[in-house]
């Protein structure tokens, strides 16, 4: 989600809810959301103001918290009118309410308006914010009214301007020379083949001494050996980092955050997984059978899902099928027949003169020796695919 993307107005009180606002307006903007934050006021020419915002922001977020100590709850409430007009003008509406507080308008729906749909409503825990604040950000940007209302608005825009420039050609008397400009195809630009650099890292404790040693494919690994990996993309895309353990169970290390769009990486830019440092600890009973690291120009659906969904949420089997079939399909000249010319399913054609960008000059070391990343090179997807010998998962077992 790129900057400013997504506009989001925070309908406040004004009177005992600061801290709430500066909280979700902070953490909004993290999401990559650009925040409008009206003031308390609720007279006429400060509404009209308040109005123009929620109209200019596509998102709409009633905030419901506690009135300051000491401070009716009642009174000139600005946020009525702001729903009231939210309503008016289709705006995407979802509420962030603290549940220990009994607010009417959040409530009851407004005469005439239909009530708020439980997807709409996200609670506050003022304990854990940043929580309630991702949950809304994932709402915003998942919902398909949002999407649709952006999609007419640019239609309409597109509308506008063609209908001024068949108004220009025949006043110019240039009729044909405007629709063979505007016809001209415009193709997008070409990206190059997706490359990894990665290197995969483990270390182990024996008594009072920790050795480190490089982890590839047919590697033996011990239980309580300890795996992490970095790697870096040729080109800005996704990326996913799966292990499958000896007994088919399926996770997810990489992205470490389940909103989507966490899986997002920058050209050049390093990663490891797990991410903030931490490392994979082979389990006694499970055992480690395999790590993929997945990454492409375009997000994998099946790869967001196993990221979203928690261990819990689906089968081990349904889960193991899901990376099955997304490692099968790949479209990196592996995998799957693909025949030219080769593009992302925004368009963009795989070219195989253009260069990708050059891998980070600052790599993890190794025992503080220095090493270099290895390579793998896929068409609109690359895969890495580390499987532990045969022999490991039984010695995990005994």
């Amino acid at each position: 989600m790129t900057p400013a993307e997504y506009d989001v107005f925070l309908s406040r009180r004004g009177v005992g809810d600061e801290d709430m606002v500066s909280e979700v307006a902070a953490g909004l903007s993290r999401f990559g959301c650009r925040v409008f934050v009206a003031g308390p006021e609720a007279g006429t020419a400060a509404g009209a103001g308040r109005l123009a915002l929620i109209e200019q922001a596509t998102d709409f977020v009633l905030l419901s918290a506690p009135p300051a100590s000491g401070t009716a709850a009642s009174g000139d409430d600005p946020r009525r009118a702001d729903l009231a007009h939210a309503f008016k003008t289709r705006r995407n509406i979802l509420v962030l309410a603290d549940p220990a507080h009994g607010d009417a308008l959040v409530q009851a729906g407004l005469p005439g308006r239909p009530k708020f749909a439980e997807w709409q409503r996200v609670a506050y825990d003022r304990a854990r914010p940043r929580e309630a604040i991702a949950l809304v950000a994932h709402r915003l940007v998942s919902s398909s009214e949002v999407q649709d209302r952006r999609f007419m608005r640019r239609v309409k825009l597109a509308a506008i301007t063609v209908a001024a420039m068949l108004v220009l050609a025949v006043a110019s008397r240039a009729v044909p020379a405007a629709v063979k400009w505007w016809n001209r195809p415009t193709a997008p630009p070409p990206l190059p083949r997706f490359v990894l650099y990665w290197a995969a890292y483990g270390q182990r404790t024996e008594g009072d001494r920790v050795t480190a040693f490089p982890v590839t494919d047919g590697s033996a690994l011990a239980a309580g050996d300890q795996v992490r990996l970095a790697f870096a993309g040729g080109s800005d895309g996704y990326a996913y980092v799966v292990v499958r353990d000896a007994q088919g169970g399926v996770s997810t290390i990489f992205p470490g955050a389940t909103v989507r769009g966490a899986s997002r990486v920058r050209a050049g830019t390093l990663h490891e997984a797990p991410p903030g440092g931490r490392w994979l600890t082979v389990d006694e009973r499970a055992g480690l059978s395999a790590i993929y690291l997945v990454a492409g120009h375009d997000p994998l659906e099946n790869l967001e899902e196993l990221a979203e969904e928690t261990d819990a949420g689906t089968s081990p089997a349904a889960r193991l099928e899901l990376l099955s079939s997304t490692v099968a399909g790949l479209l990196d000249g592996r995998h799957a027949a693909v025949p030219r010319p080769i593009r992302t399913r925004r368009g963009r054609e795989i070219a195989d003169e253009i260069a990708p960008a050059r891998p980070p000059s600052a790599w993890p070391s190794l025992s503080g020796a220095a090493t270099s990343p290895a390579t793998e090179t896929g068409l609109v997807s690359a895969v890495v695919e580390i499987r532990v010998r045969t022999e490991t998962v039984r010695r995990l077992r005994e």
